[in-house]
Parts: structure tokens; C-alpha cells; sequence
């Protein structure tokens, strides 16, 4: 039964290859990923190429925990991290990975996660540390915002709750753009919006959307409450409040359609 001291036992490769005996599916998956990342706008990809890391970080969290370390590591046992704890810790590596792997593949991408458990549970000195010499920084730029995006979404849950952090909207200010009660909402927000509701809700998504994609960290919020003269010095959220939803995204949408743009 494998255990986490087969992590922290000999050197970082020969960790690496009893990691990917572990989860060979995972590292097979990643070595037909990996050299399509460089697909600019495609969601998918990067979304498969999450969920990969995801699990293969899980599984090495999960790992069953042993008595004393492995001679040599700086801590006492391996039972004071849970998984739980230790996936927490390994999850902002996963925007990284590409950067620092030792290989563009799968088994580069699970030698990066090893090394972080080989630090986190054993205390051992990290070795991918040092960035690659090849990197696009604007590619890196666009692949560290579409990570945070997917990870946004995964924490939000359900579109409302989506549109709802970026907006900085409340129970009670849905309930006003909506025209319903506040326990309605929190009753949406717990079993899903009625159908009914689903036309203005969506529009509200899409606009929350496109604001967090378009604008600086932080701007959605006050952009959304600001009077514009092109609105009859009324906010967006006013616009909403009043059924305006439908002509308000399109003029969103116009907005940052750069395709129009001469």
C-alpha cells in the first residue's frame, strides 16, 4: 500500500516515477494536454488540464501518513497534515506548473507537485524552484487570469453566487434588482432560480461577466453603480432594477466588441 514516505524517501525523480505509478491515468492524460496550452481562448482545455492536477494532487494528499520521517527531512511525523490541509496548500501551485516542471509532460507536471509535498510534509529543500527560459510573459499574464477565473468559479458554485462576488451584491440587493423579498433570493440561492426568473438572472451573469473579464480587479462593483450620462445618468443597477436588463448587455456587449472597432 503506497504511503506518503514513498514521496520523501531518495531523490525527487525516483519520487516522481513512484508518484506516476500511483496515478498513471492522470500523467498519461497531461502528456496529450500539456503542448495544446498554448490554445489562446480555449476554456476547455484549460478547465481538463485543472481537473488533471486537481486529482493528482488529491491523490497524493491523500496519501496514507506514517510514523517518523524519512532520515534526513526536517519534520518529526507525517501525521500533522491533513489532506485536507495539505491539498489547500498545493492548490495555488497549479498555475505554476507549466513554468517550473523539469519537463513539458506529465510526469514534469506531477515532479513539480512531489517536490511541494516533499516540502510541505518533510521539510526537504524544494528543487523546482527556478522558472524556465522559454516563458511567454503574456502568455503567462492570460494562463495565470484564466486559472484564477476557473478557480473563481468552482468557489462561487452557481452563476448567481458568481455575478453576486462580482458585483458586490448582497441578498437584499438582488432582492431589489429582482423585485422579490430577500428570502426568496436566499431560497434561490439555496435550491436554484425559478425558470421564470432565469431570462433577467442570466442577463445579470452576463454582464457581471463581461465587467470582470474587461475591467481591472475591484472595478466591477463601482462601475456598476456609477450614473452614466449614456443611461440617462441612471447606474446599471438601476437599469436592471427597472427591466432595462436585455438593452443594458447589449450595450455591454457593444461595448467591448473589438471586432467592430476600425
Amino acid at each position: 500500500m503506497p504511503n506518503i514516505n514513498d514521496l520523501l524517501e531518495g531523490d525527487l525523480d525516483g519520487a516522481a516515477r513512484a508518484a506516476a505509478g500511483m496515478v498513471p491515468d492522470v500523467v498519461a492524460a497531461l502528456d496529450r494536454l500539456v503542448p495544446m496550452l498554448g490554445d489562446y481562448g480555449n476554456p476547455a482545455l484549460l478547465r481538463r488540464y485543472r481537473s488533471y492536477v486537481e486529482a493528482a494532487a488529491m491523490a497524493l494528499a491523500e496519501l496514507a501518513p506514517v510514523g517518523p520521517m524519512p532520515e534526513g527531512s526536517a519534520g518529526t511525523t507525517t501525521s500533522k497534515l491533513s489532506p485536507a490541509a495539505l491539498y489547500a496548500l498545493l492548490e495555488p501551485t497549479f498555475v505554476h506548473l507549466p513554468w517550473v516542471a523539469p519537463s513539458s509532460d506529465g510526469l514534469g507536471m506531477l515532479t513539480v507537485l512531489v517536490d511541494r509535498v516533499r516540502g510541505l510534509v518533510g521539510g526537504l529543500p524544494h528543487r523546482c524552484v527556478r522558472a524556465r527560459g522559454d516563458i511567454d510573459e503574456q502568455y503567462l499574464a492570460w494562463f495565470s487570469k484564466a486559472m484564477d477565473d476557473i478557480g473563481f468559479e468552482r468557489r462561487c458554485a452557481t452563476p448567481l453566487r458568481r455575478a453576486m462576488k462580482t458585483l458586490d451584491l448582497r441578498s437584499g440587493d438582488v432582492a431589489a434588482l429582482m423585485g422579490v423579498t430577500r428570502q426568496a433570493v436566499d431560497r434561490w440561492l439555496a435550491n436554484g432560480p425559478p425558470p421564470e426568473r432565469m431570462p433577467k438572472i442570466g442577463a445579470v451573469v452576463k454582464i457581471a461577466d463581461i465587467l470582470r473579464y474587461r475591467l481591472r480587479e475591484g472595478m466591477p462593483p463601482i462601475v456598476a453603480r456609477r450614473p452614466a450620462p449614456a443611461y440617462g445618468d441612471r447606474t446599471m443597477l438601476e437599469l436592471i432594477a427597472a427591466d432595462e436588463h436585455d438593452w443594458l448587455l447589449r450595450d455591454i456587449e457593444g461595448m467591448f466588441d473589438y471586432s467592430t472597432t476600425a
